[in-house]
């Protein structure tokens, strides 16, 4: 896949990451100040992963770094929406 096509897709992801967290505001602001650590995570994931595509461009070392920190975040990601679904039915 070129470069400008994962580009491309990572500003897609950004977008839908985005309107994630604006479908879901209403939601998570009646819960508590916890409930966005994932609409934080997914967004920081998306965005370094972005900035890896195109900071990787100039700077090839750093762009492989970020990738690393994207990944961990997307990881992180993960462990934070197990965390809120078991939060979410421990408070219904």
């Amino acid at each position: 896949m070129s470069t400008a096509k994962k580009i491309a897709f990572a500003l897609l992801a950004l977008m839908i990451a985005i309107i994630y967290i604006a479908v879901t505001f209403r939601l998570r602001k009646e819960i508590g100040w916890w409930a966005f650590i994932d609409c934080f995570v997914l967004f920081m994931t998306v965005f370094t992963w972005l900035m890896s595509l195109v900071i990787g461009q100039m700077i090839p070392h750093s762009g492989k770094i970020l990738a690393k920190i994207a990944l961990l975040f997307g990881i992180f990601f993960i462990i934070s929406l197990v965390g809120e679904y078991i939060a979410y039915t421990a408070l219904s």
